[in-house]
């Protein structure tokens, strides 16, 4: 939180002269005529209309975001500026709408805000206002935004960057970034080998469950086939954890799912599908599971993983 905070102070003093229309002359750093403006810079951080990923831990305690409201101009003003902030549904649609998904707005019970009126004080560039999630509340498998758009700046220009969209994720324990090694046997096509090493992220889908998840083919396990890159359509294992133990793998996609009846299964008889080293959620962790890849009703096993997960830390 620390070095989102020094990010956040580097972006707002920055803000200024990132703006085009303060510059007469983009060539050079000059603020002759420069009207102040108000503005989120972590939304203009991360683009307009891009999202925000907040992955927050699962605890009774609630998790604080924190909203930056920047004034950008070439000196602090000598008096307050009050902002007004909206968390509106409409920004959610046109999220859906631009990208083809299926998020929905994060439900009331599930944040706080102290207020969404706030006040820059005369002689201030910015304030912080705290938003408070209660992630016991967020459901872990669903895709929920909560935006917030600046509507009125008090009698200052609002700028184009006046939106941030935050993806809140609650996230467990096993939730993060991991590098898998290991083997896999293919008993249907000797040609597909393991794409080891591998970087991918274990994401939340229960209090006690992650999907596998790789970055560069989305819910997937990667594959080399005859030479090939390629992975297991409609398969990712999604884990669920008891304490340091693996205790069964399922389908992320559903058991029996896709044209080839895809199944996910734990290999009960190699041990340990535990933690070998360190405690989950600590960097350098270690965990081992075996597991199945099986096709059919009823079920009959095509490919057997034997993989170690090294943890390094949280995911984006």
């Amino acid at each position: 939180m620390k070095k989102r905070l020094y990010l956040l102070t580097v972006l707002a003093s920055l803000a200024v002269l990132s703006l085009s229309s303060c510059l007469k002359d983009p060539r050079y750093y000059t603020f002759a005529n420069v009207q102040p403006l108000v503005e989120l810079p972590l939304g203009a951080a991360n683009g307009l209309g891009n999202l925000t990923p907040e992955a927050l831990p699962i605890t009774s305690t609630p998790q604080t975001i924190q909203l930056v409201v920047n004034l950008a101009s070439p000196a602090p003003l000598n008096k307050p500026v009050t902002v007004t902030l909206a968390v509106q549904q409409s920004a959610v649609d046109a999220y859906n709408t631009a990208n083809s998904t299926s998020f929905t707005l994060l439900p009331s019970a599930d944040y706080s805000v102290p207020s969404l009126t706030v006040t820059i004080p005369a002689g201030k560039r910015e304030v912080i206002v705290p938003i408070s999630i209660n992630t016991s509340l967020v459901d872990p498998s669903g895709l929920f935004i909560l935006p917030f758009t600046i509507v009125s700046g008090g009698g200052v220009q609002v700028s184009n960057y006046n939106s941030i969209l935050y993806q809140v994720q609650a996230k467990n324990i096993y939730d993060g970034t991991y590098v898998v090694t290991g083997t896999l046997t293919d008993a249907a096509n000797g040609a597909i080998t393991g794409s080891y090493p591998e970087t991918v992220y274990l994401e939340t889908t229960g209090a006690s469950t992650d999907a596998f998840y790789d970055p560069n083919i989305g819910f997937g396990h990667a594959i080399t086939s005859g030479g090939q890159a390629s992975y297991y359509g409609s398969y990712a294992p999604v884990f669920t954890f008891n304490g340091s133990n693996v205790v069964s793998v399922t389908n992320y996609y559903g058991q029996f799912s896709g044209s080839h009846v895809r199944s996910a299964a734990l290999d009960p008889t190699d041990a340990p599908n535990t933690f070998t080293t360190g405690s989950p959620g600590q960097a350098g962790s270690v965990f081992q599971v075996s597991y199945y890849l099986q096709q059919g009703n009823p079920a009959v096993t095509r490919t057997t993983f034997v993989e170690t997960f090294t943890y390094q830390g949280g995911r984006p």
